[in-house]
Parts: structure tokens; C-alpha cells; sequence
């Protein structure tokens, strides 16, 4: 930039000079200034005559103040052959300083004087050159940005001519950026930002930025030039980001964070159920995708979440890239395809709720939502909601993939989701649907009581097995279920294990004249001793493998302790029982280890609280003693104490 303005006040000054001199008179020739390159060839005309035989004897005086430097030369003298009859043809040096010089030439003829035989020569034109750097070869640059975090170093690239002897500096097109530690260049407006050469070699120049505040200063796109001898390179686009190149994706990830935790919040504030259907405790995953009939995860719901989110992500992701990174002022558009997709989801959930709402529901399958929801029906894998989950997943991976590899400097547009995938998402959902039409409805059990529990003697009428050839063994619990879909028909399981046929039997309700199911049923279990004690589930497995869970009893009684005091036994009762569920009138017996009951009959417990009761003992239950306490509920269900 110095050598640039000394030239160009140079230049004003000689011109200046010349229309001064043209003033004085017409006889005075007019100066010209010759803009050359190291290497160039020029042509100098003169007003004296030569001969081919004469020497020619060039000067090349610097105008201005002659550079210090050794790789170069600031004054030359050229030795010329073979003249024309009033030109010469004069190479300029490749080792010759930039600047204005002055052209003097003087001439040796064959018949010169004994004193020295030379005459020096008018020239017309040029009377001065401007030598100026030869441009560095510039080719590229790397990289093409710079981020926070990163290494602020770029490299211009070029062919092996670009030499790393030379001495060069980078200039900005807007922009005045020092030399780090030079002494001669202008300091850095805020005292720190600065460039720094660093290793390099032929063809590869490398640079580095220093300073706190260069990225925010010169945030954005910034034309960059290398500059050798005052000559600059062609120019090279170097973008300068105030930011992480992570940053889009740390936005879009907090952003869906921060809409999930509103989300959550807004239902907790509404009072929304965000228990899990056994345990209460609060789910946002519970809350946002449990089907109320079934008590089970829904896949439509499931897959219109997912690609709400994923196009949250993206479009996060875009938006940030386009204005923090890239500087863009602009309201960044959404890509082709997104809308499509969202509008599938929406639609296939709100068809899926039509079709459950007039065929009837799935089959609730196990008490308790699990993520094997999204694949099952009644607990039987459907192949069509498998592969609605397959395409799902495929669909969004791919799309968050490309996305978040994209680099947010040259991201112009989020992913084009191409139509055949459309089609094929549409021929997915599709399936689903026909799926749910096609299958019958499956299982579901909203209330589960105990109707019945006969200890011994005959059963009531409603708890009679249908066939009577059945043997009834007692103690027989009858179980009331009410719910939809119910067939009369169905298979029973407890606990898992499936029971023979004369293990159970179904009565009542009256089967709907269409589907031939039930929306209430009693379920009678045979020699149903191991069941009328802690807490059981029940499966009820349709004809079709549909199946439907539930616990009994709804509200077990346990016994959590019993305290048994070291006096004497007394008329009253003595013994404290802690534990749950009690109620009044609530039975109890004490059990040796060899399983004998003392005394025979049941006595009548005095009931404090649902969580607190009182029983006597016999002689023989003192401590160190090994009896158990056994408690009958008032519909007969047991509840037995460890050791005692």
C-alpha cells in the first residue's frame, strides 16, 4: 500500500512536471511513463540515427527513494547490440526493484573518438517505465471459512512458481490488517487483530489471525488478496464466521429440548394424567402417546411426533445456519417434501382414530404400555406396523443425517424429500390402515373385580361352569371383566401360564349379533388356591391371538409386619399388624410350619386403619416361635405374614 502511494504521488508530480515544460514551449517533448512487468521486452524509439554496429548503453535510474533490500536492484546498466535505424529493443531485468524509472542511453560507435568514442542518445519514447510485481499465481484458497474453535490458518495455493523466499503480506479488500510484528506496518485498529506468516513452501503460502476480535470485526464474506512487491493476486473469497461450526446443530437440539420441556410443563400445568397406567408417576411419553382406550402406546401418534420433530430439527438447524452463520437476513423458506410428510402423519393418525372409533380398538396386550406397542396388536407382532415403523425410522435418520453433515456455510436448502419416497411413505401408511381394517378388533379390559370366592361347598348359580361334566374344585374364584371385544370363546393365561381347558371356564354376557363379542364376561378359575393370595395377571387371548392383560385384585391386602409383643397372651388383642388394603370385617388364623391352622375357626380382626390391625394369639404363638399369620378379606382373598 506504501510502495502504491509513493507511485501514484510519483506519477501526479512527473505529470505535473511535463504540462509545465509543455507551457514553456512546443520544442519540449512530452514525457511518458511505460507500465512494464520484470521480463517484459520494450520497444524505446529515439530522434538520433543508429548503426547496426553500434553499442548501446542503457541507464535505468529509480525516481524515488531506492529500495533496501538485496533481492533486488534499484539502478541498472543494460548493454544493447544491433540497433535499429531509430529503435532498440531494451529487456527489462527480472531482478529489478518496482518502481518509476528514468530511461538514458548513450551510444559507442565503430568509428568513436581516442577520448572515449560515445554520444548520448535522445529519447523519445518511453523516457520512463513503471515497473510493477509480477501478480502471485494464486489458484485457491484453504479454507474457504474460518469458525470459532477452530485454527485460524488459511493457505493460498498456486503452482510451484508461488515461492516461499519471497516476502508477501495479505490485504483485504475493506478491510486494514497488520503485520503481526512489524515494526514499519500500521498498527491494528484495536491494538490487537494481525496476520502471521507461517511454515510454508512452493506453491502452498500459509497465514495465520491473531487477535480477540478479528472473527466479529470481520465477520462475513471478505475478498482477500496476496500481495508480492505491491502486486496483488486475484482475488479469493475467505468467509469469517463469529461462531462454532456446531453451532446449528447445538440450537436445534436445545431448541427441541426447550419445546419438550413447554410441552411438559404445559401439560403438568393443565393437570394432564401423566401417570403410567400401574405407577404413579409422571411420563411425558405416557401423556403423549397413550391411547385412553387401550392404555397402550399409539403408532400414529408415535409417527406424527417424529417427523414434527424431525422438521423442527432441520428447519432449526437451516434457520441458524442461513443467519448466524451465513449472515442472511432473509426468512429462510421450508423444503419441498417437509409439508408432505408432516400432512401423511396428520392424516394417517387422525384415520386410525376414525377406524378404531367404528371397527373397535387393538388389543390392549400387557397391563402396562411398553415400546413393543408400536410393533403389536393384543401382543401379536403386526407385520404392517412393523414396517410403518421400519420406513419411519429410515425416513427420519436419513433426513436428520444429511442435515446435520450438511455444512452450514454452503447450505442453500434443506434436504428435497423426493416423491417416490412420498409415494412410498403414502403406500406405508396405507398399509397400516388396511391393516386395522382388515383385523377384528382385539381385547380390552377397563374394569377387573372379584365377583366370588368359594372356599367350599356348592358354587352360586352365575359361577356354575356351563358344562357339567367340568369337576369343580374348590376353592373356585370368579373373576368379573368388563371391557370391549371380549370373546366368549377366548383362552385364559395367570401369571403367564396357560390353563388347561377344566381349569377354567367363561359365562355370561350376551355376544354382539356382528362381531360375536361380549362388553362384559365372568371368568371362573378352578382349584384356584395359589390365586386368592398377592397379586395375579390375567390374560384373556381372543380366537385370533389378540390378548388383553390385567392385575387381580385391583387393591391387594399385604402384610408388611407383625409385632408380636414377648408378655404373656391376654384376652385382648395384643398383636399389631401393619400392611395394606384393610378392611372391616377382616378374618384371621394362625399357621404352624406344618401348615396346621390354630385355632380351626377364624377370628374376626379389630381393624384400626387400611394400613393397621389388631389380632390375638394362642398360647403357643410367642416368640421364637414358628407360626404365620394368614388374614381373609372379607370376599375371602388371603394375605399370609413370614414367620413369626
Amino acid at each position: 500500500m506504501k510502495n502504491n502511494a509513493i507511485r501514484a504521488i510519483l506519477l501526479i508530480f512527473i505529470l505535473t512536471a511535463t504540462s509545465a515544460t509543455v507551457a514553456q514551449g512546443p520544442t519540449n517533448p512530452v514525457l511518458s511513463i511505460l507500465p512494464v512487468l520484470p521480463g517484459d521486452t520494450v520497444q524505446v524509439a529515439t530522434s538520433t540515427a543508429l548503426n547496426p554496429t553500434d553499442l548501446i548503453t542503457v541507464n535505468l535510474t529509480k525516481t524515488e527513494q531506492p529500495t533496501n533490500t538485496a533481492r533486488c536492484s534499484n539502478q541498472r546498466e543494460l548493454k544493447i547490440e544491433g540497433p535499429s535505424k531509430n529503435s532498440f529493443s531494451l529487456g527489462i531485468p527480472l531482478d529489478i526493484c518496482t518502481g518509476v524509472y528514468v530511461l538514458t542511453a548513450s551510444r559507442e560507435s565503430t568509428g568513436g573518438t581516442a577520448s572515449n568514442g560515445q554520444n548520448k542518445l535522445n529519447i523519445s519514447s518511453p523516457q520512463h517505465i513503471l515497473v510493477n510485481g509480477i501478480p502471485p499465481p494464486v489458484k485457491g484458497l484453504f479454507p474457504k471459512a474460518l469458525f470459532q474453535g477452530e485454527a485460524t490458518n488459511v493457505t493460498f495455493l498456486g503452482p510451484s512458481s508461488l515461492k516461499a523466499d519471497a516476502d508477501y503480506t495479505v490485504r483485504f479488500a475493506d478491510y486494514a490488517l497488520a503485520k503481526c510484528g512489524s515494526e514499519s506496518s500500521s498498527p491494528p485498529r484495536n491494538g490487537k487483530n494481525c496476520f502471521q506468516p507461517e511454515n510454508s513452501q512452493d506453491g502452498q503460502l500459509a497465514f495465520s489471525f491473531r487477535g480477540g476480535t478479528f472473527l466479529s470485526e470481520l465477520a462475513g464474506k471478505r475478498s482477500v488478496y496476496l500481495v508480492h512487491d505491491g502486486a496483488e493476486s486475484a482475488a479469493q473469497e475467505l468467509t469469517f464466521v463469529n461462531a462454532r461450526r456446531t453451532t446449528p446443530r447445538n440450537y436445534a437440539l436445545g431448541v427441541t429440548a426447550g419445546l419438550a420441556l413447554l410441552i411438559y410443563f404445559l401439560l403438568s400445568a393443565g393437570h394432564k394424567a401423566l401417570r403410567a397406567t400401574s405407577e404413579n408417576k409422571t411420563s411425558l411419553l405416557t401423556a403423549l402417546f397413550l391411547d385412553e382406550e387401550t392404555q397402550t402406546y399409539s403408532l400414529s401418534k408415535c409417527q406424527f411426533y417424529a417427523w414434527t420433530i424431525a422438521a423442527i430439527l432441520g428447519y432449526v438447524f437451516f434457520a441458524v445456519a442461513r443467519s448466524v452463520v451465513q449472515g442472511s437476513a432473509e426468512f429462510p423458506d421450508i423444503p419441498g417434501g417437509v409439508p408432505a410428510i408432516l400432512l401423511f402423519s396428520a392424516g394417517t393418525s387422525v384415520v386410525a382414530t376414525g377406524i378404531a372409533s367404528s371397527r373397535g380398538s387393538k388389543g390392549a396386550g400387557p397391563c402396562r404400555p411398553t415400546l413393543a406397542d408400536f410393533i403389536t396388536t393384543g401382543g401379536v407382532v403386526a407385520p404392517e406396523r412393523l414396517q410403518f415403523v421400519i420406513w419411519t425410522v429410515v425416513g427420519i435418520f436419513t433426513f436428520l443425517t444429511i442435515v446435520f453433515k450438511s455444512d452450514p456455510l454452503a447450505l442453500a436448502d434443506l434436504p428435497n424429500v423426493p416423491s417416490r419416497f412420498l409415494q412410498l411413505m403414502g403406500i406405508s401408511s396405507a398399509g397400516y390402515l388396511a391393516g386395522k381394517l382388515a383385523r377384528k378388533p382385539g381385547p380390552v379390559i377397563k374394569v377387573l373385580s372379584v365377583a366370588n370366592v368359594t372356599a367350599q361347598g356348592s358354587l352360586p348359580a352365575q359361577c356354575l361352569p356351563p358344562d357339567g361334566n367340568v369337576a369343580v374344585t374348590t376353592p373356585v374364584l370368579t373373576l368379573n371383566l368388563k371391557g370391549e371385544n371380549l370373546d366368549p370363546k377366548a383362552k385364559i393365561k395367570v401369571d403367564g401360564q396357560s390353563l388347561r381347558g377344566d381349569l377354567f371356564w367363561i359365562k355370561g354376557g350376551t355376544p354382539d349379533p356382528q362381531s360375536g363379542f361380549c362388553s362384559e364376561l365372568n371368568v371362573s378359575l378352578n382349584n384356584a388356591a395359589p390365586y386368592i393370595e398377592g397379586a395375579h395377571t390375567l390374560t384373556f387371548v381372543n380366537t385370533d391371538a389378540q390378548a388383553a392383560d390385567a392385575l387381580f385384585p385391583i387393591d391387594p391386602m399385604t402384610i408388611e409386619s407383625v409385632q408380636v409383643p414377648s408378655s404373656t397372651p391376654a384376652s385382648e388383642p395384643d398383636v399389631t399388624v401393619r400392611g395394606t388394603n384393610f378392611v372391616s370385617p377382616t378374618m384371621y388364623q394362625w399357621q404352624d410350619s406344618a401348615g396346621k391352622l390354630d385355632p380351626q375357626t377364624p377370628r374376626q380382626t379389630t381393624v384400626e386403619s387400611a394400613t393397621q390391625l389388631k389380632v390375638s394369639r394362642t398360647a403357643a404363638v410367642l416368640p421364637g416361635s414358628k407360626y404365620k399369620l394368614m388374614l381373609i378379606s372379607p370376599v375371602l382373598l388371603r394375605a399370609t405374614s413370614k414367620e413369626v
